[in-house]
Formats: structure tokens, C-alpha cells, sequence
């Protein structure tokens, strides 16, 4: 194997990979041959994985062999993988071995927790990636080379990412990148004026921008051009934020969900109430309170294409609520992540799930953007931003919120509003909903 040479074709390979990947929703007899093909490749990534000393020691730790891994579930059997380890064995091998992975991509993380995370990848295992990422926007009926694209400036918002080829731009010919980016944030009337003007068939960028953009064009009553097409991306989609994009943008809200270290796993499709699971390139296996399989509890997420250093049973912190037909996952709810809690005195949390389900069933506040950032055990400082279209005063608006949310939180804090006309992104681009300073 060459990764050198690998990485010189990996846009071809890219290309090779897509026409094999799934782009039909499983239903049917099509539900047994995904499951079969999905079973398959766990087999074979397990024998892949016994003969790296990591993941030796794994098996060994469980008494396992890779015929003990015949299905998704049986990987229920194998250690859960946590974002310490992961980033531990990652930087041990950048550093004890830089020769070898010269010629591989390493992905970083933003670092939520404060500590930056780099995954390695060689060339095909990100030729995979982006394929994976086609083959979703495919499903939704997105035709690479005909329709246009418009996107956040980043590696994974072209086909295959990075400088263009020539084989890339007879497939990339017609996506476009926004101005808009992490170290380069342009207001939000540039960024309508460039989706008005380029009309694009499928948009993409992060959540907060999408949101911004919507509610500039809702609050100065300026026609905002509708995507067949678009995804908010990179953060979590809030019921209010859901509800704007939906009003402004129109009924393409295409949600993939997924994350840096394994790429898109799951797809909710326009109109659409559940997530389909990538299920012939991942596995998504749920784990209850107790560490016993379920179907409603933390996401463990295993990415069937990377087989040369694999990421098996990971733990996404991300809780979601499931059910199974013929063996093949769909996701009903995502619950956010575990990690985006409010704090009790006696120890106890309230999770972010506990938080949108009062934001997704109450009536009339008029928000479209909020931010809860606890900043005491007495103290949640609640930031706002307005529906343009309320009639409500703030000071009524800022009553319902306290007579919602203090129930859910055993009525123990007391709340201070700060109203904005945006909530700014934190310095890795993303929002988060729920800011916890303590520790």
C-alpha cells in the first residue's frame, strides 16, 4: 500500500467509492441487504482491528476474537471508545511515527472540552468521508456537476476537498464558497445578497449562520431565495432555530448529523420525522445509564470505511431516542449531548433534551435563538433573540420563559435576560446551546 500514491488519486478514488454507497432510504427487501452488507463489514473491520496493538488489547481485555463479531450488535461486546482515549492513541501515533503518516490527513477538532482532538486519516479512509457526505446530499436528491451548490469555506464543503484537480472540478464545477468563515464572519446582509444572487439548489454552512441569515431577511422584510436543498451544520438544530429556517428558507431542511472523527451518519430528509443511520458505513449502537444496549440513551458510533486505523465503538456524548426494523437503526429524537448540562447543588444535572422539550411544546415566545449560560449554582444568564414578527414586550416574553423553564429546573435558580439582536458563535464557529462555567 502507498498512502503517497493514494493521496495523488483520491479524488478518483473518491469517485469510485460513490456508486457503491446506498442512496435510497432502507425499507422493504432493501432493509435485509443493508443489514447484510452492514454485518459484513463489521466482521471485516474487526479483522483488521486484531492486528493493531491497540485494539489487541481490547480484545484481549474481553476474552474476544474477531469471529466473536459476526453483526452490529455484537459490538456491543467490545470496549466503549472515549474521546480521552481516542485522542491519546492519535497523538501516540502522529508523534511516535510522523514518517508513516506524512502523507495522511489529520482532522482537528475545535475542542469542546478545551483540549483539541486530531484524528488521523489516511487518503482513502477521507476519500470515504467524502463520499459519504455526496452520497447524503444525493439522497436528497442534490446531482453533483448539474445542481449548484453554496457553502461555508471548509475542507469537507467541496466534493473532495482541498485544492482542485481536474477530475475534481468536472464534479465540483458548481458549488460555490460564501465569503462567510471561522477567521473571516461577514454580516448577515452579504451573506443574503449571495444566496439571493447565486440562488443555489442545495446550501449548507454552520447552524448559527443559516439562523442569522433567516432572521435578517425575516426582521428587514427582504425575499430570501429557497434552496431546493439545505443543511445547518457542525451544532446541534433547536426546535426555535428549526422553526425560522423552515419559515424563511422553505421546506428542503435537509439534517445530516455526524461529527469530524466519523464523518455524516445519519440523515433526517426533507419532511421527514426520523434519521435514517448511514447503515452500510456506519453502526450506531445505544447504550441506557447502565451500559446495556438500548434504544434510547448515548449514541456509541463505529465508521465502517476507516480500516486503517479504525475508530470502533465511539462514544459521542450525544444521547438520542431509537427504534430497530429488521436490524437497521432509525432515530426518532436527538437529545443532544451529555456534556451540555445546568448543574444542581446536590449533584444532579438537567441535560439540554430536558431544556427543548419545554422550547418544543410551549406556545407563543416568540424567541428565535437562545442561549442558556449558567454561570452559578443560583444564577442561569438566559440570552435572547426576538421573532421580528412578535408582538410581546420583553418583559413579557422574559415572564414566560421564567415560568417555563424554572419548573424544569426544580425552580432553584433565578434568571437574568440579556437581549441581542444575534447571539455570537463561540471562536470555533459554533453555538452551543447551554454554557455551564460551573465546574
Amino acid at each position: 500500500m502507498s498512502y503517497a500514491s493514494d493521496r495523488k488519486m483520491e479524488n478518483l478514488i473518491m469517485l469510485q467509492m460513490l456508486p457503491g454507497l446506498e442512496k435510497k432510504p432502507p425499507q422493504g427487501k432493501h432493509l435485509k441487504r443493508v443489514k447484510e452488507l452492514q454485518d459484513k463489514r463489521v466482521h471485516e473491520l474487526m479483522l483488521r482491528a486484531y492486528d493493531i496493538p491497540f485494539y489487541r488489547k481490547r480484545f484481549e481485555q474481553t476474552g474476544t476474537t474477531p469471529a466473536d463479531y459476526q453483526t452490529a450488535e455484537d459490538l456491543y461486546k467490545f470496549p466503549v471508545l472515549t474521546k480521552e482515549q481516542l485522542r491519546d492513541w492519535m497523538d501516540q501515533e502522529l508523534e511516535g511515527n510522523p514518517e508513516k503518516y506524512k502523507h495522511w490527513h489529520v482532522n482537528p477538532t475545535s475542542g469542546s472540552t478545551g483540549i483539541p482532538l486530531r484524528t488521523l486519516f489516511s487518503p482513502r479512509e477521507n476519500a470515504a468521508v467524502h463520499a459519504n457526505w455526496l452520497r447524503v446530499l444525493m439522497m436528497g436528491g442534490f446531482i453533483p456537476g448539474v445542481h449548484k451548490n453554496l457553502h461555508r469555506p471548509n475542507s469537507l464543503h467541496t466534493v473532495t476537498g482541498g485544492k482542485k484537480t481536474l477530475v475534481q472540478k468536472a464534479v465540483d464545477l458548481r458549488w460555490k464558497e460564501m465569503s462567510d468563515s471561522i477567521k473571516n464572519r461577514v454580516p448577515s446582509q452579504q451573506l443574503l445578497k449571495e444566496i439571493n444572487d447565486y440562488k443555489p439548489y442545495f446550501l449548507y454552512t454552520h447552524k448559527n449562520v443559516l439562523v442569522r441569515v433567516a432572521k435578517y431577511a425575516k426582521e428587514h422584510n427582504i425575499p430570501l431565495h429557497q434552496p431546493k436543498l439545505y443543511a445547518p451544520i457542525s451544532e446541534m438544530l433547536d426546535h426555535q432555530s428549526e422553526q425560522l429556517l423552515l419559515e424563511m428558507f422553505g421546506p428542503g431542511l435537509l439534517n445530516a448529523y455526524g461529527l469530524s472523527e466519523v464523518g455524516s451518519c445519519a440523515t433526517r430528509l426533507p419532511g421527514s420525522k426520523e434519521f435514517i443511520v448511514n447503515s452500510d458505513t456506519h453502526v450506531i449502537n445505544i447504550y441506557d445509564d447502565e451500559w446495556k444496549p438500548s434504544d434510547s440513551g448515548m449514541a456509541v458510533v463505529t465508521p465502517l470505511f476507516k480500516t486503517d486505523l479504525p475508530i470502533i465503538n465511539y462514544e459521542t456524548r450525544d444521547r438520542m431516542v431509537s427504534y430497530q426494523k429488521e436490524g437497521i437503526r432509525f432515530i426518532t429524537t436527538l437529545l443532544g449531548r451529555m456534556n451540555d448540562v445546568i448543574r444542581h447543588k446536590d449533584g444532579s444535572v438537567t441535560e439540554w433534551g430536558n431544556i427543548e422539550i419545554v422550547v418544543n411544546y410551549s406556545t407563543n415566545l416568540d424567541i428565535v435563538q437562545s442561549r442558556f449560560i449558567q454561570e452559578s449554582y443560583e444564577l442561569i444568564r438566559i440570552q435572547l433573540v426576538k421573532d421580528p414578527a412578535s408582538q410581546l414586550s420583553n418583559q413579557e416574553i422574559e415572564e414566560r420563559y421564567t415560568e417555563k423553564f424554572a419548573p424544569v429546573l426544580n425552580n432553584e435558580f433565578r434568571f437574568e435576560y440579556e437581549w441581542m439582536d444575534e447571539i455570537p458563535a463561540d471562536p470555533n464557529g459554533k453555538l452551543r446551546m447551554i454554557v455551564c462555567k460551573v465546574k
